[in-house]
Protein backbone atom coordinates (compact mmCIF):
# COMPACT_ATOMS: atom_id res chain seq x y z
CA UNK A 1 0.00 0.00 0.00
CA UNK A 2 3.31 2.09 0.72
CA UNK A 3 3.92 1.70 -2.86
CA UNK A 4 0.30 2.62 -4.20
CA UNK A 5 0.26 5.66 -2.43
CA UNK A 6 3.54 7.35 -3.36
CA UNK A 7 2.25 6.54 -6.98
CA UNK A 8 -0.49 8.25 -6.16
CA UNK A 9 1.30 11.06 -4.93
CA UNK A 10 3.47 11.27 -7.47
CA UNK A 11 0.33 10.83 -9.92
CA UNK A 12 -1.30 13.85 -8.25
CA UNK A 13 1.83 15.81 -8.61
CA UNK A 14 1.67 15.29 -12.02
CA UNK A 15 -1.65 16.36 -12.41
CA UNK A 16 -0.79 19.21 -10.38
CA UNK A 17 1.87 20.20 -11.82
CA UNK A 18 0.18 20.21 -15.54
CA UNK A 19 -2.76 22.33 -14.25
CA UNK A 20 -0.87 25.22 -12.74
CA UNK A 21 1.08 24.82 -16.01
CA UNK A 22 -2.07 25.23 -17.98
CA UNK A 23 -3.34 27.89 -15.70
CA UNK A 24 -0.37 30.18 -15.95
CA UNK A 25 1.10 29.02 -19.38
CA UNK A 26 -2.72 28.53 -20.85
CA UNK A 27 -2.21 29.70 -24.36
CA UNK A 28 -5.05 31.52 -26.54
CA UNK A 29 -5.79 32.04 -30.51
CA UNK A 30 -4.84 35.16 -30.92
CA UNK A 31 -7.55 37.38 -32.34
CA UNK A 32 -5.88 39.89 -34.80
CA UNK A 33 -7.00 41.52 -38.08
CA UNK A 34 -4.96 43.90 -40.46
CA UNK A 35 -6.16 46.12 -43.73
CA UNK A 36 -4.39 48.24 -46.46
CA UNK A 37 -4.23 51.94 -47.15
CA UNK A 38 -2.71 53.49 -50.46
CA UNK A 39 -0.24 56.23 -50.47
CA UNK A 40 -0.97 59.20 -53.33
CA UNK A 41 0.51 62.15 -54.07
CA UNK A 42 -0.04 64.58 -56.96
CA UNK A 43 2.40 66.62 -58.97
CA UNK A 44 1.55 69.75 -59.96
CA UNK A 45 3.19 72.01 -62.44
CA UNK A 46 5.89 74.82 -60.81
CA UNK A 47 5.35 78.30 -60.95
CA UNK A 48 7.05 80.09 -63.91
CA UNK A 49 7.40 83.70 -64.52
CA UNK A 50 8.50 85.30 -67.75
CA UNK A 51 9.67 89.12 -68.40
CA UNK A 52 7.58 90.45 -71.25
CA UNK A 53 8.60 94.36 -70.75
CA UNK A 54 11.56 96.29 -69.06
CA UNK A 55 11.06 99.18 -66.41
CA UNK A 56 11.82 101.95 -68.68
CA UNK A 57 12.83 105.40 -67.07
CA UNK A 58 13.06 107.15 -70.12
CA UNK A 59 15.34 110.55 -70.56
CA UNK A 60 16.11 112.70 -67.87
CA UNK A 61 18.49 115.54 -67.47
CA UNK A 62 21.46 115.77 -65.29
CA UNK A 63 20.05 117.54 -62.15
CA UNK A 64 16.49 115.74 -62.73
CA UNK A 65 14.88 114.44 -59.56
CA UNK A 66 13.59 111.29 -58.51
CA UNK A 67 11.24 109.71 -61.14
CA UNK A 68 8.35 107.34 -60.25
CA UNK A 69 6.73 104.79 -62.77
CA UNK A 70 3.50 103.41 -60.99
CA UNK A 71 3.00 99.44 -61.28
CA UNK A 72 -0.27 100.83 -62.58
CA UNK A 73 -3.33 98.20 -63.25
CA UNK A 74 -2.39 97.49 -66.95
CA UNK A 75 0.79 97.52 -68.63
CA UNK A 76 2.42 100.75 -70.36
CA UNK A 77 5.37 101.55 -72.03
CA UNK A 78 7.10 102.32 -68.35
CA UNK A 79 6.33 99.45 -66.38
CA UNK A 80 7.95 96.08 -66.16
CA UNK A 81 5.94 93.42 -66.81
CA UNK A 82 5.76 90.16 -66.25
CA UNK A 83 4.10 86.74 -66.78
CA UNK A 84 2.52 84.44 -64.44
CA UNK A 85 1.88 80.59 -64.98
CA UNK A 86 0.31 77.83 -63.35
CA UNK A 87 -1.32 75.30 -63.06
CA UNK A 88 -5.14 75.25 -62.16
CA UNK A 89 -6.28 78.08 -59.43
CA UNK A 90 -3.23 79.15 -56.98
CA UNK A 91 -2.45 81.96 -54.84
CA UNK A 92 1.15 83.13 -55.25
CA UNK A 93 3.22 85.91 -53.19
CA UNK A 94 5.58 88.26 -54.84
CA UNK A 95 9.04 89.78 -53.46
CA UNK A 96 10.25 92.34 -55.07
CA UNK A 97 13.97 93.85 -54.65
CA UNK A 98 14.59 96.50 -52.57
CA UNK A 99 17.14 98.12 -55.02
CA UNK A 100 19.03 97.95 -57.78
CA UNK A 101 22.10 99.69 -59.52
CA UNK A 102 21.55 100.69 -63.32
CA UNK A 103 25.53 101.54 -64.54
CA UNK A 104 26.88 103.20 -67.65
CA UNK A 105 30.27 102.65 -69.13
CA UNK A 106 31.22 100.43 -66.21
CA UNK A 107 30.04 102.22 -63.60
CA UNK A 108 32.19 102.14 -60.17
CA UNK A 109 31.60 105.80 -59.29
CA UNK A 110 28.15 107.50 -58.48
CA UNK A 111 28.45 110.01 -61.63
CA UNK A 112 27.90 106.47 -63.54
CA UNK A 113 25.25 104.99 -61.39
CA UNK A 114 21.27 105.44 -60.67
CA UNK A 115 20.37 103.52 -57.97
CA UNK A 116 16.20 102.11 -58.63
CA UNK A 117 14.17 101.19 -55.34
CA UNK A 118 11.13 101.65 -53.87
CA UNK A 119 9.62 98.75 -56.17
CA UNK A 120 6.06 98.15 -56.48
CA UNK A 121 3.79 95.63 -58.16
CA UNK A 122 0.43 94.78 -59.73
CA UNK A 123 -0.89 93.03 -57.95
CA UNK A 124 0.69 93.71 -55.00
CA UNK A 125 2.04 91.45 -52.47
CA UNK A 126 0.46 88.38 -53.79
CA UNK A 127 -1.44 87.22 -56.70
CA UNK A 128 -4.40 84.79 -57.74
CA UNK A 129 -4.43 82.89 -60.57
CA UNK A 130 -7.44 81.87 -62.28
CA UNK A 131 -9.03 79.33 -64.34
CA UNK A 132 -6.68 79.77 -67.46
CA UNK A 133 -3.88 79.83 -64.66
CA UNK A 134 -1.96 82.74 -66.35
CA UNK A 135 -1.90 86.76 -64.74
CA UNK A 136 0.03 89.55 -65.93
CA UNK A 137 2.53 91.04 -63.14
CA UNK A 138 3.22 94.64 -63.32
CA UNK A 139 6.19 96.23 -61.48
CA UNK A 140 7.02 99.80 -61.09
CA UNK A 141 9.77 101.75 -59.42
CA UNK A 142 11.46 104.77 -58.09
CA UNK A 143 14.46 106.01 -59.68
CA UNK A 144 17.08 108.53 -57.57
CA UNK A 145 17.34 111.79 -58.56
CA UNK A 146 20.24 112.86 -60.93
CA UNK A 147 23.90 114.07 -59.90
CA UNK A 148 24.64 117.12 -62.17
CA UNK A 149 27.57 116.02 -63.32
CA UNK A 150 25.79 112.34 -64.11
CA UNK A 151 27.46 110.78 -66.74
CA UNK A 152 25.66 111.54 -69.99
CA UNK A 153 24.98 108.05 -71.64
CA UNK A 154 22.26 104.84 -71.37
CA UNK A 155 22.00 102.82 -68.09
CA UNK A 156 21.43 99.50 -67.82
CA UNK A 157 20.74 96.94 -64.69
CA UNK A 158 18.98 93.94 -63.97
CA UNK A 159 16.61 93.19 -60.62
CA UNK A 160 15.21 90.49 -60.16
CA UNK A 161 10.99 89.43 -59.44
CA UNK A 162 10.59 86.51 -57.25
CA UNK A 163 6.99 84.35 -57.39
CA UNK A 164 6.23 81.46 -55.00
CA UNK A 165 3.20 79.18 -54.15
Amino acid sequence: MFKTNTRNCALMAALSTGLIFSSVFRTEIANAASDTADALATVIAAIAIAQASDLDFGEGVQGDSTKVVAASTSENSENASFNISVEGIRAYTITLPGSATMITAGGGTADKEIVVNTFTSFPSGTGALSVGGTQLLLVGGTRAALASNQMAGSYAGTFTVTVVY
